[in-house]
């Protein structure tokens, strides 16, 4: 088991007034799997995400990542956490205008011991898997926004990270941009990835093939995606 919550809560203290953003979710997660967390705005899937990936601690509840209690983790260790077995997409990919593709996709391997010709050779490796070797020096202004995250899910990867979690990945993305990203998402949990895939929208939420649907901070359902959506079916649709 790779993610396991149990009874999970969390609530924010502003002076005296309190709110309850989980109010108890439990579920687990396989390695391997393809989940998406799903939810209108204020359903509480992004705190989720945020717990889930260490950016954030829960109130109360118990949270175990492959086997490991980190429900009580200091700040010093969840970075820890963080760095070594986790990677992020996020919508508005999050990158550094002004440095390099490859510079930015060798970030994560400032905090390593592994020399600066070795992330120059895994960088590139990467990027070359993403489909975007051709692109190195280029600055993120360059690009367009599907090159963008696809450099971001190559920033997520340069780790080798237990689990990618890809928070609304095609939010800022036209019809074409959108289904590429998808496509590396389903090739990578082919390879073996597990995917976490935060979004609000049905059909983007059933390439995964599990969803836990999320509605004020509660789960009202956690099932397998019967018909499930692939990059490959949607391209034939739009031709």
């Amino acid at each position: 088991m790779l993610i396991s919550v149990k009874d999970l809560k969390k609530e924010f203290k502003v002076e005296d007034v309190v709110t309850k953003v989980l109010n108890g979710v439990s579920f687990n997660i396989e390695k391997g799997e393809f989940v998406s967390i799903m939810g209108p705005s204020g359903s509480g899937k992004s705190t989720l995400m945020y717990i889930l990936s260490f950016l954030d601690k829960l109130s109360s509840g118990e949270y175990f990542f492959d086997d490991q209690n980190v429900s009580n983790l200091d700040d010093d260790k969840l970075a820890e956490m963080r760095n070594n077995k986790v990677g992020f997409v996020f919508q508005s990919f999050n990158l550094l205008n002004r440095t390099s593709v490859l510079e930015n996709v060798m970030l994560p391997l400032v905090y390593t011991n592994i020399s600066k010709k070795e992330r120059v050779i895994k960088a590139k490796r990467i990027l070359e898997q993403v489909g975007l070797s051709h692109r190195l020096d280029y600055t993120p202004n360059r690009l367009s926004g599907g090159e963008k995250q696809r450099v971001a899910i190559a920033r997520a990867l340069i780790n080798n990270p237990e689990v990618i979690f890809a928070d609304e990945p095609t939010g800022n993305l036209d019809s074409k941009s959108g289904l590429q990203v998808m496509k590396l998402l389903e090739d990578l949990n082919r390879q073996g990835h597990t995917i976490v895939l935060v979004t609000h929208e049905k059909y983007t939420a059933e390439y995964a093939e599990r969803i836990i649907y999320i509605k004020d901070g509660l789960i009202l359902s956690d099932s397998k995606v019967e018909q499930r959506q692939t990059a490959e079916d949607k391209e034939e649709l739009l031709k």
